[in-house]
């Protein structure tokens, strides 16, 4: 039986089409084996053979987040990034193209020679993406492109429902909604609890956890994937880290990587959870009204030894810090944090392997622009494997 069969005479099979990997299934009619017949392979296989299938997806996705990221791009563009040859990438745009994600146009120029580029076709996919927190949270909705459309706070789980309605209508969405990716933080709703919240046909949620979608916001769309990987410190109610290391986000036994908030240091031994948190600015603004100097001074300090500890371990190639502070504590503390590093290098060692700290590159963290990504990598195009 073909491939295609099982659809009406003249209908168009990849309309039905619910990701990439379906997509091109259909457009092989197998996959490939060993023994030639064909064999689906499950998500969750972690054997380290790579399949032709496996490979055609890998570029696909690639390509696809060069153009995110970069925005439109060349044959010759895209080659140098991919290191494929441009027959291979004109392959990769053309199976792009057919399944309506990418289009093509000449690049204006003065040149006699006009190149072809490609870019994401933004209205193909839209995304929600959800952060929410013990203290509410935020909706946003993504195109296909990586663009916030529209964007709404919310303060309490019940006005969820509210909040996704708002920017749905507000963006106006014209192509398929895939899904909503909801970033969840320690002391959140239950993930029953929240689908009834929400109530709505959004596609299917993605749950995952906030820091794993910081570090994918700025592999994606913030710093990108430096040598070495990147660390990411988010601060409202506690302190934890997220981790990317050799590409992908680093969880960790029973996912607990990064949870440096109980980690205690300094003279006072006292922990982060004590010290660097907004519960603590909140209680040392009482006491010291309009003044956040000494708070900035503990938790920098404190902050700082938890920074060693992960340079001497990981040496990442970046540490960033985002979250639920004022912007100018913020910038305060990130202050702060570099003189202590200037002093413990000129003071006891030379240690080129600490990192300054630098602020996210999107507004708390950018935990519900990572929400909203994952849709897109797990619907369009299959997931990394792990």
């Amino acid at each position: 039986m073909d491939a295609f069969s099982h659809f009406d005479a003249g209908e168009d099979p990849l309309l039905h089409c619910r990701s990439y990997r379906e997509w091109l299934d259909l457009k092989t009619g197998r996959r490939l084996s060993v023994s030639g017949a064909s064999r689906g392979r499950d998500r969750n296989d972690d054997r380290p053979g790579i399949s032709p299938v496996d490979i055609a997806d890998h570029n696909s996705r690639t390509a696809m987040g060069l153009l995110r990221r970069f925005g439109p791009l060349t044959r010759q563009e895209l080659s140098r990034h991919l290191g494929l040859t441009e027959p291979a990438i004109t392959g990769i745009m053309r199976r792009l193209a057919d399944a309506g994600l990418v289009s093509g146009k000449k690049r204006p120029t003065t040149a006699h020679y006009t190149a072809l580029e490609f870019s994401l076709r933004a209205d193909a996919a839209y995304s929600l993406g959800i952060r929410l927190g013990a203290h509410g949270g935020e909706a946003v909705v993504m195109d296909l492109a990586g663009r916030i459309l529209q964007q709404r706070a919310f303060t309490k789980p019940e006005e969820i429902k509210e909040a996704v309605l708002h920017i749905r209508h507000a963006a106006g969405l014209s192509g398929r909604l895939l899904g909503c990716g909801i970033a969840l933080s320690a002391g959140a709703l239950d993930r029953k609890v929240i689908e009834d919240s929400l109530e709505l046909d959004v596609g299917p949620l993605f749950f995952l956890d906030d820091t794993e979608a910081a570090v994918n916001a700025e592999r994606m769309l913030g710093i990108g994937d430096r040598e070495g990987g990147l660390v990411i410190v988010i601060v409202d109610e506690t302190v934890r880290a997220g981790l990317l290391i050799g590409g992908r986000p680093f969880r960790g036994v029973h996912g607990l990587a990064g949870q440096i908030g109980d980690m205690r240091s300094g003279v006072d031994g006292a922990s982060l959870n004590e010290v660097a948190t907004l519960a603590s600015l909140k209680e040392y603004l009482a006491a010291h009204p309009g003044e956040t100097d000494g708070w900035v001074a503990i938790a920098a300090r404190h902050l700082h030894e938890a920074v060693l500890a992960i340079s001497g371990f990981i040496a990442p190639g970046a540490i960033l810090i985002g979250g639920a502070l004022p912007d100018d504590v913020f910038e305060a503390i990130i202050a702060r944090l570099s003189r202590e590093r200037d002093d413990k290098i000129r003071d006891l060692v030379i240690a080129p392997w600490i990192p300054c700290v630098r602020r996210a590159s999107f507004p708390w963290a950018g935990v519900a622009v990572g929400a909203a990504l994952r849709p897109f990598s797990d619907t369009l195009l299959p997931a990394e494997r792990p």
